[in-house]
């Protein structure tokens, strides 16, 4: 028989648990078992078990019921209850009971602590507390015949609970010795030895400060509560941490001291974490090599990354490492006090650093220092010191900034990833499954929850220890219920589980700490950085600065990404700044007066925009896009977030801004729902506005091959507009030419001579700038193809290619080569002259628009290309591409067959006559490689334009 009475009572005979029945039995069985196999009276054990109504016929009674319990024992038990002269009595052994077992393994570890082995009492001890499931014989209630064993069992808990944390304060783990007794003098607030403990515990952890507060605590409850001082113990303690007493930072032992020099440590097995370590082979690889040819080598990398994890599975892989953990080292102080405690010297009389480097001078070890992060500068003496000192010694530290002494060798740890490099899931989705089995044997994953759990990995920025913490919420959410509140939160996750190699309690604690962490101007600054997305560049983060704060944004960008809480991507040539979905998170909540922030932000917004669309007629049209393209999801951000007291006028300015930049991205089907957005809030009376809208929707529409809706939505604009007003000039025209663009496309001819006449006249009539005369005779080159004068629109083409590339228009380059090209492939059956030269116009213009870019007209390019290409009968190459251009075209929402219809119908038959018969390509080819597609082979076709005055480019 096993007794259990720390909690609610259980019985288990033969390894089966007794089912007792109701709470007489209960209370029967825990009165006796209080007894530890002595026998109770008749009196006693009624009054115990049914309190101050006992029954009328006791012996009667209590023998029934000790009848029915001996058949719940069945047979193999019932002889455990005996009936003795004096009374019933349990007869199991007091090492049967748990509170017999609780109260030897508490003895047993008080006086290993007092014979100078706390790493042995620890294990007893913290065997003992695992025994204790809740308060002794809870059945009984306030019987006071239980009282007295019930006191002294608790007793004995109390002071298992204080030679524990004292246990791990002589073998220097600070960090879990305070956390306990900061919540042991909660629960006894008058034990003095807890009082003691924890003002030693934050002394030897840096804090005396917190320590003499909690002294100084402990001393008015006393007095406030008690109307006592507390005893000597605590005045001298408090003494002590005044004079900086450094025996302090010594364990008493009955084995002395050892002076400086005479130690030999030996380094201690450091255990492998318990979960698997998934998705850092290539890390752990190139540690190795590192740790093989430099003594010293830093983890650096943002909270939650796994820099700890990496350096234990290094560290456990290997007989010569010490463990060294800084997270609740505060005081440059005692480091060296930490590192001696960690590899075997807490005993130490003297200089400490001397001991340690006379102790470890000879000896081939890697000390790892883990959590450096706050101690930079004392970290990097101490490495300093021990390192010119002792020959073989390698450290490995892991910190959020480098420890940055010369050679220093830096391994940045990256988050996991989410997808593979062919589309696979990461390691990120990986690890997160196999902590969800870990705690559902035998679960696995369906389709939705493969979405969902990369998901949750994009959403922690493949964090491991968020993943973690996400895995082990599961079994309360399910993954796609996590994927959904981290949409909104991140306290979904929880707190990180016992035994955690984490030093945080959550991941907002972990991402805390590297804030806090941060000079005051550098906090700032990040707090104002959080409505950015997809990253931002060092004048954005300028322009969003608070007012008045005259600090050098470069030198804030630069030890934010050396403290990892932003990184910067450099590949492009020029640093873009980027900080973790997680950190932004946190930011945004810290962030005192998210209004102003947001607001900030979204101005900077409609300046970037304005400034930039003020390029799109020069010769930097390209470089605008290509800014605003970069920043993109800002540019969203801005507009779908813009706050309340922003003005609809405002959301329409920065609509209107990007008139070509939507179609330019190809992001044609968003650029479509922002304008009606602005459309539907800007005021009835901001004609021009509306009209800008309508401008910009017309385009659009030709675009997605509208171009009836396109005309209608021309018109509009022209009717919004007062003609007669010289500040509607640019609109007016651009109007006309959405006119002539939605009329060529629809195939109108008499209508679009009409259109273009009059657009002519308008742009000579209102002095129009370069960019719209070019766009003016592109009309005017159509009505002349098709009413035969193929040599004047020739020349028009040209005229208007010439003065694109004068003035820089590269779009405009593109375009009229894409215009002449369709002419020259018009008619039932173009001639194969016609065809070739065809070919390389559009080559040219995909080259322009590949340097300015313009997605949604190089598209219509290639699309074209394809068609010439397949009426060449280069069946091939024609499919292949066609396919792609098709595949992209529906990515993004374009139509890439306005120019092909604007030739005719014979192009396009002869295109569906060989999908027909071959049927399309299997493989949608990246973008590049399509465009290398059709540009290796028109060169192979191609010949040079007459009078272009501009080179073929070779792909």
């Amino acid at each position: 028989m096993l007794c259990r009475v720390l909690g609610s009572v259980e019985i288990e005979i033969e390894g089966s648990v007794v089912d007792l029945g109701g709470p007489t039995p209960r209370r029967l069985v825990s009165a006796l078992s209080t007894a530890t196999g002595a026998p109770i009276s008749d009196d006693v054990l009624a009054e115990m078990v049914w309190g101050g109504v006992p029954p009328a016929n006791i012996a009667n009674t209590l023998r029934v019921a000790v009848s029915r319990l001996r058949d719940a024992f069945g047979a193999d038990g019932r002889h455990y209850l005996e009936r003795a002269q004096a009374g019933y009595l349990l007869a199991v052994p007091l090492d049967r009971t748990d509170h017999g077992q609780f109260t030897v393994l508490v003895d047993e570890g008080s006086r290993k602590l007092t014979d100078g082995h706390p790493d042995r009492a620890i294990d007893t001890l913290e065997s003992a507390l695992a025994l204790w499931r809740g308060q002794p014989w809870p059945e009984l209630g306030e019987s006071l015949a239980a009282s007295g064993a019930r006191t002294r069992l608790i007793e004995h808990r109390e002071v298992a609970v204080e030679e524990l944390q004292a246990a791990r304060l002589a073998c220097g783990d600070t960090a879990r010795a305070v956390a306990a007794l900061s919540e042991a003098v909660t629960e006894a607030p008058y034990r003095e030895r807890r009082w003691e403990l924890l003002a030693l515990g934050l002394y030897r952890s840096g804090r005396q400060g917190h320590a003499l507060a909690e002294l100084r605590r402990a001393r008015n409850l006393f007095i406030d509560e008690l109307g006592v001082d507390p005893g000597p113990t605590l005045s001298t303690l408090e003494r002590r941490i005044l004079e900086h007493d450094p025996d302090l930072l010594l364990v008493e032992t009955p084995a002395g001291r050892v002076s400086a020099g005479t130690a030999s440590p030996t380094p201690l097995r450091i255990n492998q974490p318990l979960a698997l370590l998934i998705g850092r082979r290539r890390e752990l690889e190139t540690l190795d090599e590192l740790l093989a040819t430099r003594r010293l080598v830093t983890i650096v990398g943002p909270a939650g990354v796994g820099k700890t994890r990496l350096a234990l599975e290094h560290a456990a892989s290997r007989p010569d490492a010490w463990l060294v953990r800084l997270a609740d080292v505060h005081s440059a102080d005692v480091i060296a006090s930490t590192v001696a405690s960690a590899i075997g010297l807490s005993q130490v009389v003297g200089d400490t650093e001397l001991a340690i480097r006379r102790a470890v001078a000879d000896r081939s070890a890697v000390l790892v220092l883990d959590n450096c992060e706050h101690l930079v500068a004392a970290v990097a003496a101490f490495a300093l010191s021990l390192l010119s000192h002792c020959p073989q010694v390698r450290i490995l530290a892991t910190s959020r900034q480098s420890i940055n002494v010369d050679g220093d060798c830096v391994l940045p740890l990256q988050p996991l990833s989410v997808v593979g490099p062919y589309g696979e899931n990461g390691s990120a989705v990986a690890l997160l499954f196999d902590r969800v089995r870990a705690n559902r044997s035998g679960w696995q994953p369906t389709p939705e929850d493969e979405v969902s759990a990369r998901e949750i990995c994009a959403a922690v920025d493949g964090l491991p220890l968020a993943i973690e913490l996400a895995a082990a919420r599961e079994r309360a959410f399910g993954l796609a219920g996590i994927a959904s509140h981290l949409r909104d939160r991140l306290d979904v996750l929880g707190t990180t589980p016992r035994g955690s190699i984490s030093p945080h309690s959550s991941l907002d604690a972990a991402i805390g700490w590297s804030i806090d962490q941060l000079a005051d101007v550098d906090r700032a600054l990040l707090l104002r950085l959080w409505p950015f997305e997809d990253g931002f560049t060092w004048q954005a983060a300028g322009a969003v600065q608070r007012p008045g704060a005259d600090i050098a944004v470069l030198a804030i960008l630069a030890s934010l990404v050396d403290r990892s809480v932003l990184t910067a991507d450099v590949s492009s040539g020029t640093a873009r700044y980027r900080m973790l979905e997680t950190v932004r998170r946190y930011c945004r909540d810290a962030d005192p007066d998210q209004a102003v922030t947001q607001q900030a932000h979204a101005d900077w917004v409609r300046t970037l925009v304005a400034d930039q669309a003020s390029l799109f007629s020069g010769p930097r049209f390209g470089d605008a896009i290509r800014t605003l393209a970069a920043e993109l999801a800002n540019i969203r951000a801005g507009v779908e977030h813009d706050p309340e007291n922003a003005t609809a006028m405002a959301v329409g300015s920065v609509s209107g801004g990007l008139v070509y930049m939507w179609v330019a991205m190809g992001a044609i089907s968003e650029g479509t729902r922002v304008v009606k957005r602005a459309l539907e809030t800007c005021p009835d009376e901001d004609f021009e506005g509306r009209a800008l809208g309508s401008i910009v929707l017309s385009l659009h529409s030709c675009h997605t091959g509208q171009p009836a809706e396109a005309l209608k939505l021309a018109d509009a604009a022209l009717d919004l507009l007062d003609e007669a007003d010289p500040a509607h000039n640019v609109l007016v025209l651009e109007a006309h030419l959405r006119r002539c663009h939605a009329l060529a496309d629809l195939n109108d001819m008499h209508a679009l001579r009409v259109a273009t006449e009059q657009f002519k006249f308008e742009t000579d009539r209102r002095g129009a700038p370069d960019y719209l005369r070019v766009t003016a005779s592109w009309g005017i080159g159509i009505v002349q193809f098709r009413d035969g004068k193929v040599a004047e629109a020739t020349e028009t083409f040209a005229t208007a290619h010439e003065i694109s590339r004068r003035s820089g228009f590269g779009w405009g380059q593109g375009i009229t080569d894409l215009h002449l090209a369709s002419c020259l492939a018009s008619g039932t059956e173009p001639d194969a002259a016609s065809i070739h030269r065809a070919l390389g116009l559009l080559s040219r213009a995909v080259d322009a628009f590949e340097r300015e870019p313009a997605v949604s007209d190089e598209l219509a390019a290639l699309y074209l290309g394809a068609c010439l290409l397949a009426k060449l009968g280069l069946s091939d190459v024609a499919v292949r591409l066609h396919t792609s251009v098709v595949g992209h075209a529906e990515r993004i929402g374009t139509e890439p067959r306005r120019y092909s219809a604007v030739a005719g119908p014979g192009l396009e038959d002869c295109m569906n006559r060989l999908l027909a018969a071959n049927g399309a390509a299997t493989e949608v080819l990246s973008w590049p490689a399509m465009v290398a597609l059709f540009t290796g082979a028109a060169a192979q076709l191609s010949i040079v334009p007459a009078g272009a005055g501009v080179s073929m480019r070779s792909r």
